[in-house]
């Protein structure tokens, strides 16, 4: 955006150039602001659930474990087809 304001500084003076990239300042600082209050805003979203969830996702979590750890020592008992042992 800055850039096309740049070129266009050439051809329109250097007065309208001016308030192209003051007017695109000001879009910009406002979208960074918007977007940091929007990202902390959700994060408190996601910390609220998380919390009233907690117990569910201590117990599925520790389901998971126990999956994956089995299937690890299956591989560990199993012969591998691709390397040959």
């Amino acid at each position: 955006m800055l850039a096309g304001l740049a070129a266009q500084s050439l051809t329109v003076g250097t007065t309208q150039a001016a308030v192209g990239f003051a007017t695109a300042a000001v879009v910009f600082v406002t979208l960074l602001i918007s977007s940091s209050v929007a990202v902390s805003f959700l994060n408190a979203e996601v910390l609220r659930t998380v919390r009233s969830t907690g117990s569910t996702v201590k117990r599925s979590s520790g389901y998971v474990l126990i999956i994956v750890g089995s299937w690890f020592v299956l591989l560990a008992a199993l012969r591998s087809p691709i390397i040959g042992s």
